[in-house]
């Protein structure tokens, strides 16, 4: 088993999973300050040639586009999205009915959920405090410890700790 250590003094944040929230709370805790790991199961998606996972479309809301924002991906995301104003109800007897999502005007934004996905990682790559591991399966951890075990896609063990009392 191979021993990872902390790169400075300062709190070593552990996220695991590099999709949507794991990639953006890597951004707020990098941007914070922590140095921070994200270990994901899978492959770089950003070299993938097939992303796996879930549906193709995110409904990106007024909540998602704030957490944009507070990492500075804000209008680079809805610059890229899809008003949608309301919801088509299809009847049984044909008749569509649209509801609106909002007050006139109002929308969410259709936004491209692995692009999304593939952007965020990039952005919590920009910080120099920021580590991406991939191919990185959790096996085993502490809350107590911080202490974690990942199996990566060539077989072997790996142990990597973090400070397990860290907050954003």
């Amino acid at each position: 088993m191979e021993q990872m250590t902390s790169r400075s003094n300062k709190k070593k944040v552990a996220v695991v999973g590099g999709g949507l929230v794991g990639a953006l709370n890597a951004c707020f805790f990098a941007k914070r300050g922590f140095d921070v790991e994200v270990f994901e199961t899978r492959e770089d998606i950003r070299q993938a040639k097939i992303v796996k996972g879930r549906s193709i479309n995110l409904a990106l809301s007024h909540r998602g586009r704030q957490a944009l924002k507070h990492v500075g991906m804000e209008e680079k995301i809805i610059s890229q999205g899809i008003p949608m104003h309301a919801r088509m109800i299809h009847s049984q007897n044909g008749k569509q009915s649209p509801i609106p999502y909002g007050k006139k005007g109002q929308y969410i934004l259709s936004v491209d959920r692995a692009n999304l996905n593939k952007q965020l990682l990039t952005e919590a790559e920009t910080y120099p405090n920021t580590k991406l591991n991939f191919d990185y399966k959790l096996q085993d951890w502490s809350a107590e410890t911080g202490l974690m075990t990942f199996v990566r896609s060539d077989g072997l063990e790996e142990q990597i700790k973090a400070d397990p009392d860290c907050r954003l």
